[in-house]
């Protein structure tokens, strides 16, 4: 995978701008200013559901691995400039939330209440709980302060579980360089891992969104 200096230039100002969105200072601080302070404001006010430890230290995508994934969306996207397919890059700032089973739903739906009174503006809601492969609800929000894109994950502690031992596994399977009979080996591996997880009640009811206006 390769960028050119210029789409390279690009890359590094949309990673500053989603470091001034994410709200962390200089020093490695923060104020109250921000999408993690405002996501720790919300933490707080969840009867239900607490974000992942060590937030503040993954909110935001490595610099390799953003610009891995705008080398991936290039070449999917030749017709699209650089600028446009980073701005739509929606994981570059991401956050987790974890619910007990019994309260999901009500949770993710709380959750997603407080995200719009403070402003953010849900573009996807993409529920995969009848999923073989993955099970949680991943969410898509835009920032109308700043125009950043930033996603929302929920997940049962099993759930969350479950993908931190599937990380690898989908890393590999994502490879193109992978034989049919590898691929088929990690899928069923994959697949033996998630089918362990209790679906919570309701889960599989929530309804998939997607704003008229959401990129893909």
């Amino acid at each position: 995978l390769r960028l050119t200096r210029a789409d390279n230039q690009v890359a590094d100002q949309q990673l500053a701008a989603r470091r001034r969105a994410e709200g962390r200072q200089p020093d490695g601080s923060y104020d109250d200013r921000g999408l993690t302070p405002a996501l720790r404001r919300i933490e707080g006010q969840l009867d239900h559901g607490t974000l992942v430890p060590d937030t503040e230290r993954f909110a935001l995508k490595s610099p390799n691995r953003f610009k891995e994934k705008l080398a991936k969306l290039a070449a999917r996207y030749p017709d699209r400039s650089t600028d446009q397919l980073a701005s739509a890059i929606h994981d570059g700032i991401r956050y987790t939330f974890i619910i007990d089973p019994p309260a999901y739903v009500a949770g993710v739906h709380a959750a997603e209440q407080k995200l719009s009174a403070e402003g953010y503006q849900l573009q996807l809601r993409k529920p995969s709980w009848d999923d073989p492969d993955y099970k949680s609800v991943n969410s898509r929000w835009l920032d109308p302060n700043t125009g950043a894109r930033f996603e929302v994950q929920f997940h049962t502690p099993q759930s969350w579980e479950a993908k931190q031992l599937t990380h690898g596994l989908y890393e590999k399977l994502v490879d193109p360089r992978i034989t049919p009979e590898q691929r088929s080996r990690l899928d069923d591996e994959q697949r033996k891992i998630t089918a362990r997880i209790t679906i919570p009640d309701g889960a599989t009811g929530i309804a998939h969104y997607r704003a008229e206006d959401a990129d893909e």
